[in-house]
C-alpha cells in the first residue's frame, strides 16, 4: 500500500501581492480615461442622433399629413430637448434632454406639406468639449449630417 503525502497550500506572499495591486492599479489609470472618452462619444452620438430623427420624423410627418409641422426647442431652449408640433400645436414627438456637456442650438422650423422649409437653408450644432457636428437642412427640405460647418 502506497502513502499518498499531503502537500501544505500556501497563499500568496506579501510581494506577490503587492505586485499584482501595482498592475491592476496601473491597468486602471489607463482604462479609466479611455471609458470616459468612449462614455462621452457615445452622449454627442445620442444627442446628434436624436436631432436628426426628430427633423426626419418632421419631415416624414409633414409629407404624409401634407400639414406644416414644426421642429423647436422644448421651453428653457435647446438645452431642454426638443419637440415636433403639428399645425395644431399638437406634440406629436418629444426628445429626451441632452447630457450635461452637450450644447445643440439652431433655430426652430417648420417643414411645409411637400418636404420643403419655410423660409432658407437651416442649420443645426450639436457639440461637446471635443467634437461638433451639423446638421444642414436645404430650403428644398434634403438633410445632412456633417463635421464641417454648413453651407
Amino acid at each position: 500500500m502506497k502513502l499518498h503525502s499531503v502537500k501544505k497550500i500556501e497563499g500568496m506572499t506579501l510581494m506577490e501581492l503587492l505586485v499584482t495591486l501595482a498592475i491592476m492599479v496601473i491597468l486602471a489609470f489607463i482604462g479609466v480615461p479611455s471609458y470616459q472618452q468612449f462614455v462621452e462619444n457615445e452622449r454627442f452620438a445620442v444627442a446628434t442622433n436624436e436631432l436628426y430623427k426628430a427633423y426626419r420624423f418632421a419631415r416624414n410627418e409633414a409629407i404624409k399629413t401634407s400639414t406644416p409641422m414644426t421642429l423647436e426647442a422644448n421651453p428653457g431652449g435647446w438645452a431642454n430637448g426638443w419637440s415636433v408640433k403639428d399645425s395644431s400645436a399638437n406634440v406629436l414627438f418629444v426628445s429626451k434632454k441632452p447630457r450635461a456637456g452637450i450644447t445643440v442650438s439652431g433655430a426652430s422650423i417648420t417643414v411645409f406639406g411637400r418636404g420643403a422649409l419655410s423660409g432658407g437653408n437651416a442649420a443645426f450644432s450639436i457639440s461637446s468639449s471635443s467634437k461638433a457636428r451639423y446638421l444642414c437642412v436645404l430650403s428644398s427640405g434634403q438633410s445632412i449630417l456633417q463635421d464641417g460647418n454648413c453651407p
